[in-house]
């Protein structure tokens, strides 16, 4: 099995084509947590793959709450487990903080993979040139199929990218809920109460009144699902996201 968590289709991507040569079914994280099926059930011989964003040296929350609360049910005392964090900049901490929830409930990330793939923060990213668009998966074809090859053969490695220690990505974390503030987000005149955002928000942090998104909630991922994907690009965060464009992965168009 493999779950995933994806905003912008990146890691949905990652976790059909790793599917497509395991021949694994594929869970989102979104669903799961939304039914609350939080039992993961393996087969004696069966893998668990984990496919997450880094955001902000870590984990989305949403994520990592699932992580945490996620109970495995399998006869195998050692089973294959193995986790992909894609990233812009860098992994950060990501790989280690699935690795220590792991850890506590008694089992071990035999293989860990980092995956460069498009940076859809775009307070900082300017995702409107095709150029920066191609720098960041330069290397993404080829990075996966190597980590495809490893998972396929069962091999217990590291295939991430170098990162600062657990301080860095700890004090990243405490930046990541500053962000998570949802009073950032602005409407403008362009909506078309097409209610999608709402329909879309991986935690139901938005609802429509008087034919204009609200943000119910204080705090949401920032994942940025609600901006990239909007129809009329009518929200921005900060003010500072508009400039630099919308961007979800190509090659998805159905969104969990």
């Amino acid at each position: 099995m493999i779950i995933y968590f994806s905003a912008t289709g990146n890691c949905k991507y990652v976790a059909i084509a790793i599917s497509e040569k395991t021949n694994d079914k594929i869970q989102s994280m979104i669903q799961l947590n939304n039914s609350k099926e939080y039992t993961i059930q393996l087969e004696e011989k069966e893998d668990l793959g984990i496919i997450i964003p880094t955001y902000f040296w870590g984990l989305p929350a949403l994520a990592k709450e699932y992580l945490t609360k996620m109970h495995i049910e399998t006869k195998n005392k050692n089973p294959y487990i193995y986790a992909v964090s894609t990233y812009g900049t860098t992994p950060g901490g990501s790989i280690q903080i699935i690795d220590e929830i792991l850890k506590k409930k008694g089992y071990r990330l035999n293989s860990k993979y980092s995956l460069r793939m498009v940076d859809t923060w775009t307070v900082e990213f300017d995702l409107t040139k095709e150029e920066n668009i191609n720098e960041f998966t330069k290397d993404t074809t080829k990075k996966l199929d190597t980590i495809i090859k490893s998972i396929t053969e069962h091999k217990n490695e590291e295939l991430t990218e170098k990162t600062k220690g657990k301080l860095f990505y700890t004090m990243a974390q405490f930046a990541y809920e500053l962000e998570r503030k949802t009073s950032n987000f602005t409407v403008d005149d362009e909506c078309i109460s097409c209610g999608m955002c709402a329909k879309d928000c991986p935690v139901n942090a938005i609802s429509i009144e008087n034919e204009k998104p609200v943000w119910k909630n204080d705090k949401c991922l920032i994942c940025f699902r609600c901006l990239h994907r909007c129809p009329t690009f009518s929200i921005e965060y900060k003010k500072k996201t508009r400039k630099n464009g919308q961007y979800t992965n190509p090659n998805i168009t159905v969104f969990d």
